[in-house]
């Protein structure tokens, strides 16, 4: 089954698409898997076959940050709250630097009512990445929404 669905991850093309807060793909290296199918996917609303996708390459590299994002980002987009604050925790327990993750958990929080949580991710972007990157800019904006 597993094989099935990242059949139909992979099926949907190699296009990258516009770079999404979820990881740092100048930093991965040819040992990486290509998340370019599941980022179309994302991009496109499909977020239940991204969901599958994501959950077929976890299957085989199930300390990856970057796919636990992804899959954290999905839940989220899909309404899947429990799953994603589960899964950002994961990310942040493998890589606690991993910005993509520290944005989105603290859109998760903001989300969820729990705005101090927010702040919190907040600063420690701040104290990571600085307040120039896009990370800080977006969570940053999103908080005096």
């Amino acid at each position: 089954m597993a094989s099935a669905s990242l059949a139909i991850a992979l099926a949907f093309g190699a296009a990258t698409s516009p770079a999404l807060a979820m990881g740092n793909a100048d930093s991965w290296g040819s040992d990486k898997p290509d998340l370019s199918a599941v980022t179309e996917m994302i991009d496109a609303g499909k977020y239940d076959l991204a969901i599958e996708g994501l959950e077929a390459m976890l299957a085989d590299d199930p300390k990856n940050a970057d796919l636990l994002n992804y899959l954290a980002y999905s839940q989220r987009k899909s309404g899947d709250y429990d799953s994603a604050a589960q899964n950002y925790e994961r990310a942040l327990m493998i890589n606690p630097e991993h910005i993509g993750a520290l944005e989105y958990q603290g859109e998760l929080f903001l989300q969820t009512g729990k705005p101090d949580m927010a702040r919190e991710n907040l600063a420690r972007l701040e104290k990571i990445c600085g307040i120039n990157c896009n990370e800080y800019k977006e969570l940053a904006g999103k908080i005096t929404q």
